[in-house]
């Protein structure tokens, strides 16, 4: 389904411009004079299969949601769901990470709020639009710590299965898996390949002890952890369990 989803767009794309050519004749061009373009009724019926096909794999039921997940706060329900389904790829397809894997997202990159009720593919490809791969990341402890500190300061990037305090913008009192920070320890991180190269001023993760790709993309892995959630009869909640508490 995926390979076909991508070529499929893609063709539809192509086929889209197969229409006939017009020629600008005048500069005084209205919106009623564009009303007046017609569809070219080959394009439209030979895409038309494809699109059909595309939409209902598009709109096909994977999840309930209980209620709106946004990525509001510094624990955002939204961020905390999309992190939950990188645990679970963790899980399934590399357990000696299992216990270890801090998942680290993004806010910029969750494009939607969840929203309550039928979740279907298309509401997945709407939260996550990019083509961004998972990575596996193997850190030191300062450079987890610079992450940390960035997150405190300007709320950008997400993490779980780590408990801190923020006093004044500093990250204090850190425990990973419920163990205190180590600057001498390396961490492993489970994030998007955008980020790993940098992206959206993640520094810290651009010169790792070690990398590992997967070329699963992270869109994929959602879709995945909601199809699995649905099999066990479970639906998705939003939940925040009180790790990151902040001075007032």
């Amino acid at each position: 389904m995926k390979r076909f989803l991508k070529y499929g767009i893609a063709l539809l794309i192509l086929l889209s411009a197969c229409k006939q050519h017009h020629h600008l004749s005048n500069t005084k061009a209205t919106h009623n004079e564009l009303k007046t373009f017609r569809e070219d009724s080959l394009s439209a019926a030979t895409i038309a299969p494809y699109k059909n096909k595309i939409d209902a794999q598009m709109n096909e039921v994977i999840a309930i949601c209980d209620s709106t997940l946004t990525k509001d706060g510094y624990e955002s329900t939204l961020a905390n769901f999309v992190m939950q389904a990188m645990d679970s790829f963790v899980n399934e397809n590399k357990p000696n990470y299992k216990g270890k894997a801090i998942a680290m997202v993004n806010r910029g990159g969750l494009r939607i709020n969840l929203p309550k009720g039928e979740i279907s593919v298309r509401t997945i490809y709407e939260l996550m639009p990019f083509d961004n791969n998972i990575v596996i990341l193997s850190i030191s402890g300062k450079a987890l710590k610079e992450a940390l500190i960035s997150f405190s300061e300007n709320g950008k990037i997400l993490s779980n299965n780590i408990e801190f305090y923020i006093d004044k913008k500093n990250p204090i009192n850190i425990k990973i898996y419920g163990q205190d920070w180590n600057e001498n320890e390396n961490y492993i991180v489970v994030t998007t390949d955008y980020l790993a190269n940098g992206g959206d001023s993640c520094f810290f993760f651009q010169n790792p002890i070690q990398s590992e790709g997967t070329d699963v993309k992270l869109r994929d892995a959602i879709i995945d952890y909601c199809r699995n959630l649905t099999k066990l009869n479970k639906r998705i909640t939003p939940y925040k369990n009180g790790r990151i508490t902040v001075s007032k």
